[in-house]
């Protein structure tokens, strides 16, 4: 018997390893069977698709997992913690999000990460300063018409 090749279609198909909840990053996955596809929970895409904002799959549009065991479109939990509302706390459960450490899936994020952090901070100081100033100069007012109302001060 001969055969004769024409044409040759290369087909693939690739995921995310995300590890699960408390799972050595070493370690294969155990097979998740219930058939539902993980989606980020902030845009609601499938990992293995893109965020909103990304038109190609992959490592244009990597995937993030927090401390917390929630994993997210790299993009997408920029953006959120790039928000006042968030206050730098998970969508999903309200603690703190940090970068889980030890997962080579975090390690090329946690440079902008840091600096996200260092600018969410400075942020935080200004509003402080901003908040004290306005405070102490309404008690400077109030102590103002006081005076005046006592007649100390000529105006």
């Amino acid at each position: 018997m001969k055969v004769t090749v024409n044409k040759v279609h290369s087909v693939f198909a690739w995921t995310w390893h995300i590890p699960k909840d408390n799972q050595d990053d070493n370690i294969e996955p155990i097979a998740d069977d219930d058939g539902d596809d993980d989606v980020c929970g902030i845009c609601r895409a499938s990992y293995n698709a893109t965020c909103p904002g990304c038109k190609f799959p992959g490592d244009g549009c990597p995937l993030v997992v927090g401390e917390c065991n929630h994993n997210f479109h790299v993009h997408c939990i920029y953006k959120w913690l790039d928000t006042t509302t968030s206050r730098g706390l998970c969508p999903m459960c309200r603690q703190l999000f940090q970068l889980k450490k030890g997962l080579a899936i975090n390690d090329s994020q946690t440079a902008k990460f840091r600096e996200l952090r260092h600018r969410q901070w400075q942020n935080r100081q200004q509003e402080l300063g901003d908040q004290q100033d306005n405070n102490e100069s309404d008690l400077l007012g109030d102590q103002d018409d006081s005076m005046l109302d006592q007649g100390l001060v000529v105006r």
